[in-house]
């Protein structure tokens, strides 16, 4: 009888030694699973931006290129420049006078905008991105007047000022799409509002 008894005993003992092993090795596979899921490498990307502006009732238009690096968490830099390049002006006015008089105006018009923008982008498990980011801005709207002078119409022209810019990333097999919003404001009379869209490439890091 007392034979029998430790044979079960030893069995059970077994048994249950099996069970442990058993419920060990699953535990580590899962774990395993669990850091191969959280693991991202570091990717590289660089696209081509263009955007749609809006200020008071005009409309200007704006390029530039963005540059980042992102594993879970990365960083961007962006630069745009607007379409005219007539920054510089002979005189100011406010609603198209000088000096409460109104000039003759040729027709010819100047957006001039330069912006430079960094922040911070966040990988959403999914090829899909976040990102958000501040810099410095300039935008002015000039108007060129008979004598060939360019004048500042300060009413529509932003001037210095902060940009902000924040949008959403993809990636799909190394294509790159973005779209965002972007703001140029100087806190005072005028911002400027644009839509911002680029196209481009991620590619790993070597």
């Amino acid at each position: 009888m007392k034979r029998y008894l430790f044979f079960a005993l030893c069995l059970c003992a077994f048994s249950f030694a099996q069970a442990q092993t058993f419920n060990y090795t699953g535990l580590e596979i899962k774990q395993e699973k669990v850091k191969k899921k959280n693991v991202y490498e570091w990717d590289q990307f660089i696209m081509a931006n263009y955007s749609p502006g809006f200020v008071r009732s005009h409309t200007m238009h704006s390029f530039g290129l963005t540059y980042g690096r992102v594993k879970l968490f990365g960083f961007y830099v962006n630069a745009m420049l607007g379409t005219g390049f007539n920054y510089g002006y002979a005189h100011s006015s406010w609603y198209g006078r000088i000096n409460d008089i109104y000039p003759f105006y040729t027709g010819k018009n100047s957006f001039n905008r330069a912006s430079f923008t960094a922040g911070g982008i966040v990988r959403m498990v999914i090829p899909l991105y976040f990102y958000a980011g501040i810099g410095y801005g300039y935008h002015s709207y000039t108007k060129q007047i008979s004598s060939g002078e360019w004048v500042r119409i300060e009413d529509s022209s932003v001037n210095h000022g902060m940009n902000w810019d924040m949008g959403l990333q993809g990636n799909i097999k190394g294509f790159t799409i973005s779209a965002g919003y972007s703001v140029l404001t100087d806190y005072d009379y005028v911002t400027l509002h644009e839509v911002k869209i680029g196209l481009g490439y991620t590619f790993k890091v070597k």
